[in-house]
């Protein structure tokens, strides 16, 4: 892999392993736009066997923009505040480098260690939801840097996940799972984990 780093890849080079996407559900940002408007929001990418999936609930912008686009870009990173500013705010200018493709610009995320574009194909809607099959069209693979498994930034993801439900009905048992994994954070992770769960605070 290390031959390809800084390398935009084609289709038929693409290997989704090289990029970070393994079998299960890969924690990611996506990005979107329609017209000239990028979104960015923490999404999980569903991989079985050969298969790899997106499930996108109405009501998000993503959701519309996968809507009429058919097309998002998977983006890989280890950024915990990431993780919890894209699920709150809007994501800004200077976070986005637009890629031109024949026929296509889409915007990634500058910090990425790396992307992926993906076409959306085979989409079954449901009154709840939407779910579409990913076919990989180009990616690019960042400099790398080896970095140990560490529970705090996991614990940021729980954390936000938690946050939004709490968001959504103000239930105590949510704020008392943040309360939680913060205790993680403070014991594990480093200074952006716990930069991460201090905004994380901010918006609640």
């Amino acid at each position: 892999m290390s031959s390809w780093r800084n390398e935009i890849l084609t289709e038929k080079r693409l290997k989704l392993e090289d990029f970070g996407l393994f079998e299960g559900i890969s924690e990611t940002i996506v990005t979107t736009h329609q017209g000239l408007s990028p979104n960015a929001a923490p999404m999980g990418i569903i991989r079985k066997q050969d298969t790899t999936l997106i499930r996108l609930f109405k009501g998000s912008r993503t959701y519309q923009n996968v809507l009429a686009e058919n097309f998002l870009v998977v983006n890989i990173t280890n950024d915990p505040v990431a993780f919890v500013r894209y699920t709150f705010s809007e994501v800004q200018p200077e976070d986005i480098e637009n890629i031109s493709s024949p026929g296509r610009e889409f915007p990634v995320l500058k910090a990425a260690q790396s992307w992926i574009a993906f076409e959306c194909i085979n989409t079954k809607i449901t009154s709840e939801a939407l779910v579409a099959e990913l076919r990989p069209l180009r990616g690019h693979v960042g400099s790398f840097q080896p970095k140990a498994p560490n529970r705090g930034l996991n614990a940021v993801i729980e954390a936000t996940i938690h946050a939004t439900r709490y968001k959504m009905n103000e239930e105590e048992k949510y704020m008392k799972l943040i309360d939680f994994y913060e205790d993680i954070i403070n014991k594990c992770g480093g200074e952006r984990e716990k930069e991460a769960i201090r905004l994380l605070h901010t918006f609640l």
